[in-house]
C-alpha cells in the first residue's frame, strides 16, 4: 500500500496539468458554433445591394434581420438583444441565389422569414407589404385596409418603421397617399434610391 508521500508524487503531475488548463483558450470559432447548434444565435451574411452592402441574419427558422453594413458593429445592440448574432463571410449559395432572385422581383424564391418577438398586428402588416410588387408602391393606407383595420393607419407606419427585415421585406415600398415617399429605416434617400432603382417614377 502506497503511503500519503507517495500519493502526493504521483498526484503531482496530474495537478500541474490541471493548473495548465486555466492558461488555454478556445479557438474563436467555438462559441459562435455551439450558439449556432443550441439555435442561440443567428449567422450573418454580407450582401451589396443599391443601397450599398447590408448584413443579412439568419437562423433555422429564416431570415430575420437585415442592417446596413456599417452598422455591423453594433449587432450585438441591434438583433442581439433578441439573438446574439454571430458574424461569417459568406453565405451558403442557395442562400445568396434566393436573396438575390428575390431583390430582383422574383415570386417564390422560397426565403423565409424569423418574425418571432412580433406582434400580430406587426406581422400582418409585414407580410402584406411582403406581396407588393418590385417597381409599384401602396399608400400606408392601403396596407391598413388590406389587414382589415383601416383606421390603423399612423399603426401601420409605426409597425414598418420597426420592420427588422428591410428591403427584404420591402416597407420602401409603402409611401404617403400624397405620394411623398414618407419615412424610411435606412434613411429616405435609401428609400427614394431603392424605388428609383427598381423602376418607380418619383416626383
Amino acid at each position: 500500500m502506497k503511503n500519503q508521500s507517495e500519493r502526493t508524487a504521483e498526484a503531482a503531475p496530474l495537478t500541474a496539468q490541471l493548473a495548465a488548463l486555466g492558461e488555454a483558450r478556445a479557438p474563436a470559432t467555438l462559441i459562435p458554433a455551439v450558439l449556432r447548434r443550441l439555435d442561440l444565435a443567428d449567422t450573418c451574411y454580407r450582401f451589396d445591394t443599391p443601397i450599398g452592402p447590408v448584413v443579412v441574419a439568419s437562423n433555422p427558422r429564416g431570415i430575420s434581420a437585415v442592417m446596413l453594413a456599417a452598422d455591423a458593429a453594433a449587432i450585438d445592440g441591434g438583433a442581439g438583444a433578441r439573438r446574439q448574432v454571430c458574424v461569417d463571410a459568406e453565405a451558403p449559395s442557395e442562400l445568396a441565389e434566393a436573396i438575390r432572385r428575390h431583390l430582383a422581383g422574383e415570386r417564390g424564391v422560397g426565403l423565409r422569414f424569423d418574425l418571432s418577438g412580433r406582434s400580430e398586428f406587426e406581422r400582418a402588416v409585414l407580410l402584406k407589404a411582403l406581396e407588393i410588387p418590385r417597381g409599384e408602391v401602396r399608400p400606408y393606407a392601403w396596407v391598413a385596409r388590406e389587414i382589415g383595420r383601416p383606421r390603423a393607419v399612423r399603426a401601420v407606419g409605426s409597425a414598418l418603421g420597426h420592420n427588422p427585415v428591410p428591403l427584404l421585406i420591402p416597407c420602401h415600398r409603402v409611401v404617403r397617399s400624397d405620394g411623398q415617399i414618407g419615412n424610411y429605416i435606412f434613411g429616405s434617400q435609401a428609400k427614394r434610391a431603392l424605388l428609383e432603382a427598381e423602376g418607380v417614377r418619383l416626383a
